[in-house]
């Protein structure tokens, strides 16, 4: 396969400053437990300058309180305005249907964001198996609202056949996909169902795998910073055996057309 100038540039020293790279995954706060590269935005965005991120998309990592960890992000995009794309952060074990609606409403009217993240904050990831009733749905609220206003939204875990197809205004990326390869290949048919590149581990080829099951447009670039090396994933894309063209899109134009369908 020929060298693109993807290939070529990798080993080099200096970022990646001619095309529009978002990474549809990153965090800020305190992550209990965890290794983190940097904890806070400026060292984040240090990383991000170093390797050419143009813009980010952050949500708190893992906080009980959603408006805290929210406030956190509103204040980053305050610091860094343009840069950093602001995603709510949904605990749907805190408060009810009521408390979950006017939270998302106050961080895309009053704050600006234009994402969701969700996560079980009892630790399970995919593929989930879900344990209520439709009608008792805890994320039902979450759904509704990334229905209406056409957001996205970054899911660990909770993404099936049925929840996409019943809204199928609403975006689902599947936070750290392209490591559960298999379970992204039972959803390659959603068109509402993207892929992010955020695992920790990926072996060789899945990123081809990927691109040829579900399109490159439903790949996005995304690394988990600081948690995870973001020039790490960067490598991945530049190095793939695809066309040129298809990562100019997982690197941040798919990101983009998701950001821009937000009412």
């Amino acid at each position: 396969m020929h060298a693109d100038r993807f290939v070529q540039m990798c080993g080099s020293d200096e970022p990646l400053s001619d095309t529009f790279v978002i990474d549809a995954h990153c965090h800020v706060g305190q992550w209990v437990g965890m290794h983190a590269i940097e904890r806070d935005i400026e060292g984040i965005m240090e990383v991000a300058d170093a390797i050419g991120l143009d813009r980010l998309c952050i949500n708190y990592a893992a906080c009980p309180e959603m408006r805290l960890g929210n406030d956190l992000v509103a204040d980053c995009m305050r610091s860094y305005p343009g840069r950093i794309e602001g995603v709510c952060y949904v605990n749907f074990f805190e408060g009810g249907e009521e408390v979950q609606r006017a939270e998302l409403t106050r961080c895309f009217d009053e704050l600006g964001f234009r994402g969701v993240k969700i996560i079980d904050m009892r630790g399970s990831f995919y593929p989930q198996t879900r344990d209520w009733l439709d009608e008792d749905d805890p994320l039902r609220p979450t759904w509704e609202f990334a229905q209406e206003r056409g957001a996205s939204i970054l899911c660990h875990g909770y993404v099936t056949h049925e929840i996409a197809q019943r809204y199928p205004g609403a975006n689902f990326i599947v936070a750290h996909g392209s490591g559960v390869p298999a379970f992204m290949l039972t959803l390659a048919d959603l068109p509402n169902v993207y892929c992010d590149m955020s695992a920790t581990s990926m072996l060789a080829g899945t990123l081809e795998l990927l691109c040829e099951a579900m399109g490159p447009e439903r790949v996005l670039y995304g690394s988990d910073l600081p948690a995870s090396d973001p020039g790490q994933r960067l490598g991945m894309v530049m190095a793939a055996k695809i066309p040129e063209a298809a990562k100019t899109l997982i690197l941040g134009r798919n990101m983009q057309g998701l950001l821009d369908n937000v009412r």
